[in-house]
């Protein structure tokens, strides 16, 4: 079973206890980049649907696709009972099931690189271009490698709420540009449990290349929520690309 098909449940949310600030600060961003309303975006790997939920509010109309039918109910249950332009669907990104449906198509929280075959990875932007209408626009918001490299920690810790300890073992390998991270978990009645990720992180360089491949051109790079220049030092890596226009030529 690949890392992926079990990974995301309730200890995943545990784990990742997003602040609603960093939320609030991701939504900004994306309004920012994002075609004005109305518009029909497809949220890829929208997990629990802090995106999905927090843009439909604002007024797109929303589709949210992800493997993990346990994050797609709980996205489910935050939309309670609101009347708003959305879906969530379960399905595998490497298989988007759209055809120039949608103005844009956002990919938040390195939701990318998950897979071990690169043709794999490469599929999920070739589907992200299949799903845009012409003149559409993908968003991408990822790890930056030379950040994570230069201020890599091979060990960590720390503590959640309810006491649990978590230990973290971090592998970078330079060849693969793979991070695995391996998290040990002592829970308060002293019982333990270990889970591993490991996700292809790309060079800006890369990513490029696999955007042009798939027919998407980059138009814009960013380092952080704030849309700064996308530098050395900065803390994210997002990506603006766009599909060409019916009859273009790229």
């Amino acid at each position: 079973m690949e890392w992926w098909q079990g990974y995301f449940d309730s200890a995943y949310l545990e784990r990742y206890m997003f602040e609603p600030e960093r939320t609030v600060a991701e939504v900004v961003m994306l309004r920012n980049l994002l075609p004005d309303v109305p518009a029909d975006v497809l949220d890829l790997a929208c997990g629990q649907g802090r995106h999905t939920i927090a843009l439909a509010r604002g007024g797109y109309t929303m589709v949210g696709l992800d493997a993990s039918e346990y994050l797609l109910d709980q996205a489910r249950s935050a939309a309670g009972d609101e009347e708003l332009p959305l879906d969530f669907v379960r399905g595998d990104m490497r298989a988007i099931p759209y055809v120039e449906c949608f103005d844009a198509v956002i990919n938040m929280f390195t939701a990318f690189g998950y897979f071990r075959d690169e043709a794999d990875n490469q599929r999920v932007l070739d589907g992200a271009m299949r799903a845009l209408k012409p003149g559409g626009r993908l968003i991408m918001e990822l790890a930056h490698r030379d950040r994570v490299v230069h201020g890599f920690r091979e060990t960590d810790w720390y503590e959640l709420d309810d006491g649990t300890i978590v230990w973290e073992r971090r592998f970078f390998d330079p060849i693969k540009g793979t991070n695995t991270v391996i998290d040990r978990w002592r829970r308060p009645d002293g019982s333990e449990d270990e889970r591993h990720h490991q996700i292809r992180i790309y060079t800006a360089t890369e990513l490029d290349t696999m955007l042009r491949s798939a027919g998407l051109t980059p138009t814009a790079w960013y380092g952080n929520f704030e849309l700064h220049a996308f530098t050395l030092g900065s803390p994210r890596m997002i990506v603006v690309a766009e599909k060409a226009l019916a009859g273009a030529v790229n």
